[in-house]
C-alpha cells in the first residue's frame, strides 16, 4: 500500500493510501471494445424551443439551449432519437477591444461584425436583444424560454472529433 499526498479542489491535502489495483480490480470495462462515438443528428433543418438562455463571461457570449422536438427521426447510430437532443448556440457579444480588430475578410472590425450578427439574430428570432440592459434582463428573467425556432443543424470536425453544429436560428414557422 503507497501513500501519497494529492491537493484536492479546496487546496486542502487528502491522504490518499488505498492501492489502485485493489479499487481498480472491483471494475470491469474495456475502452477499446466498448468506445462508441457520440451520435450525430444529420444535417438538416429541425424544430425545437429555448430551455435556457446564460451569459458566458468567460467569452463573452450567449449560450442558447435549444431542446429538439416534433421532429422525428434518429441520429446517425440509427437508434438515438432527434426529438428530445440538445443543442447550443453562441451569440458572440463586443468586447473592449473588438473595434480595433479587423475580421478576417479585412471588411470591419470585430465589434461592428457582432452587432451585425446580434441584430440578424435578433429579427431572425423576433426578439429584442438591442442593447445590454435588455439582454441581461431577459437572460435574468428568461424572458426567452419557450421561444419556438427552427435550427439548421450540421455536423463539423473539431481537433480530430465530429460535432454537431447550430448554423442559423430564426423563429418557427409552424407555432
Amino acid at each position: 500500500m503507497t501513500a501519497k499526498k494529492v491537493e484536492n479542489f479546496d487546496s486542502e491535502e487528502e491522504d490518499l493510501t488505498t492501492d489502485a489495483s485493489d479499487a481498480l480490480g472491483n471494475l470491469d470495462f474495456n475502452v477499446d471494445e466498448e468506445y462508441r462515438p457520440d451520435p450525430l443528428i444529420p444535417k438538416g433543418i429541425y424544430h425545437g424551443n429555448v430551455v435556457s438562455t446564460k451569459f458566458n463571461p468567460a467569452q463573452f457570449c450567449i449560450v442558447w439551449d435549444f431542446c429538439l422536438h416534433d421532429n422525428g427521426g434518429v441520429m446517425n447510430d440509427g437508434q438515438t432519437p432527434v426529438d428530445g437532443a440538445h443543442v447550443y448556440f453562441r451569440n458572440w457579444l463586443p468586447k473592449p477591444g473588438d473595434d480595433s480588430i479587423a475580421t478576417k475578410s479585412g471588411k470591419t472590425n470585430k465589434r461592428q461584425s457582432k452587432i451585425n450578427m446580434l441584430k440578424d439574430f435578433q429579427e431572425a428570432l423576433k426578439i429584442d436583444m438591442s442593447t445590454p440592459g435588455k439582454i441581461a434582463q431577459g437572460i435574468q428573467e428568461q424572458a426567452w424560454v419557450g421561444v419556438e425556432a427552427d435550427l439548421e443543424i450540421d455536423a463539423e470536425e473539431y481537433q480530430g472529433r465530429f460535432r454537431n453544429v447550430v448554423g442559423r436560428v430564426k423563429k418557427s414557422s409552424q407555432f
